[in-house]
């Protein structure tokens, strides 16, 4: 009979692995065929990737932006490839989402089965991962970026101490991926940027395995802060368009960051558990002479890794809490660079309790793993039920205008700046008016098409033109897009779907 070429363990293994693949790949695509409203930040990308020109792209869009130039521009390329329509836009976020998954699939698959199931069961049920993997903005590719770099990390720690047992070209391959992945990192986002110069520090803390030795450290410094030095000399780093960022010192990072990567659970929470993840690892690194086998071995190599992941965590959140009491940044988004080494931290650990021989540690590490992967599920699905409903409806309020014929004489607008609202009111006419520098509320023409922000001028412009009414498509973010009508306009918004105004019923997604 013909042996197996693999046990029949390690091939059950690999079809959980690819059947919990699927089925993550599935949980962030939900919704892309709907087709669903780009919403206001969105707008901003597609607005990039219709620019004239590239002399265009970079002088009003890329220079005056706060992010780096990779994902605007792998935007226009594709755009000019595919449209610049809701579902091919959302697969340019989507394939790097999906290569995420594959990478920490990939970079776990040497360090035990638990450390590489908790690992992509964490990220892929991250509710900041299935929020972003739709989102037409740079998250994902920053995502993709961290893991692959976080990743080789790990592989390469491993590998220093493994010795000459690991192939010379093999690890060259794997330094020259992890110098490019952090490259890639940094031009993605300027969070990607600060977690790139973390992990060179890390790495050159631990002997530099991954850069081969530490003066190339050094020599790779100048190429993170080429376009970050350009960008702050030719285009002031978005000058303010951070504004409006409110960050509580310090204390505020670590809680944006806490609630960004677990937001089913308190910040609190989240602190006490890590730091009991921290006394597990040390508790194991002191009894690491009374381990046997090689399982347990690699679970104590496992836990060091975790230590130092976790560490290089901290340094991040000290170096942003830093340059917050200068300028804020804390967004609980930008801390999508930190999923990756959560979850490889929580691999490691976990792998190393379940390792451990004791079935009552092993049982409860289980259940504790499975409550935090079945909240962040369940998060998950309802931040995405939220954004594909969807969040903003410009499309459908774009629609109506267009087939109601309600702004054949020209709408006002607050926000009628043509170049952001590409594609639904590109042929729409609408006039650009500030009502604090006109004779008040009653001077400024209806139709007025309200868009991201403008809710606040609602009762004024109901006030000021007796009769008229306010409108609004099915969105979950309430009043985010809407349209007043004059008494005159012969026309039923409901019977086109639109519904009441009523800023008592408001929502924030």
């Amino acid at each position: 009979m013909k042996e197996s070429r693999y046990p029949t363990e390690i091939k059950q293994q690999r079809r959980i692995l690819l059947v919990v693949l699927l089925l993550l790949i599935l949980l962030c695509s939900r919704g892309v065929f709907q087709a669903y409203s780009y919403w206001h930040d969105e707008l901003f990308s597609i607005g990039a990737a219709n620019a004239s020109s590239w002399h265009v792209l970079f002088k009003e869009w890329i220079l005056p932006d706060t992010h780096p130039p990779l994902h605007l521009t792998l935007l226009r390329l594709w755009v000019g490839m595919f449209g610049s329509g809701e579902i091919p836009t959302r697969f340019l976020s989507l394939i790097p989402a999906w290569l995420s998954l594959i990478a920490i699939a990939w970079t776990t698959q040497n360090g035990g089965f638990a450390r590489q199931i908790i690992a992509i069961l964490f990220l892929g049920t991250s509710p900041l991962f299935s929020l972003y993997a739709q989102e037409v903005r740079p998250y994902s590719w920053t995502l993709l970026f961290a893991t692959v770099s976080v990743g080789v990390m790990t592989i390469l720690w491993r590998s220093q101490q493994q010795g000459p047992s690991v192939h010379l070209p093999r690890v060259n391959a794997l330094r020259l991926c992890f110098i490019v992945s952090l490259l890639l990192l940094s031009l993605s986002h300027y969070f990607g940027f600060f977690y790139a110069l973390t992990l060179l520090v890390l790495d050159v803390l631990r002997g530099a395995p991954c850069l081969g030795r530490r003066r190339w450290g050094l020599a790779l410094l100048p190429a993170l802060f080429a376009w970050p030095l350009l960008h702050v000399l030719v285009g002031g780093a978005g000058g303010g368009r951070t504004s409006w960022i409110v960050s509580q010192p310090v204390i505020g990072v670590f809680s944006t960051a806490m609630n960004g990567a677990f937001p089913a659970f308190p910040a609190a929470v989240v602190v006490i558990v890590l730091a009991m993840l921290i006394s597990a690892v040390g508790s194991q690194r002191r009894s690491r002479d009374k381990d046997r086998g090689l399982q347990l071995r690699d679970s104590v190599r496992g836990s060091s890794e975790a230590c130092w992941l976790l560490s290089g965590a901290a340094a991040f959140l000290g170096l942003i809490s830093l340059i917050d009491l200068v300028k804020p940044l804390a967004v609980e988004r930008y801390f999508i660079v930190l999923l990756p080494c959560f979850a490889l931290a929580l691999g490691d650990v976990g792998q190393r309790l379940i390792a451990s021989g004791s079935p009552y540690v092993r049982r409860a590490t289980v259940c504790v793993l499975a409550i935090i992967i079945s909240m962040h599920f369940w998060h998950s699905r309802e931040v995405l039920s939220a954004k594909i409903y969807p969040l903003q409806n410009y499309k459908y309020l774009a629609r109506f205008i267009g087939e109601a014929g309600v702004c054949r004489q020209g709408c006002t607008s607050v926000s009628a700046k043509k170049h952001r609202l590409v594609p639904y009111f590109d042929s729409i006419p609408l006039q650009r008016v500030d009502p604090e520098g006109v004779n008040g509320f009653s001077a400024v023409m209806l139709p007025f098409v309200g868009l991201h922000g403008d809710k606040e001028l609602i009762q004024p412009l109901l006030a000021a033109h007796s009769g008229a009414s306010c409108w609004e498509p099915r969105q979950f973010t309430a009043l985010s897009t809407f349209i007043v009508i004059p008494e005159s306009a012969h026309v039923r918004p409901q019977s086109f779907g639109l519904r009441q105004c009523v800023q008592s019923k408001h929502r924030d997604a």
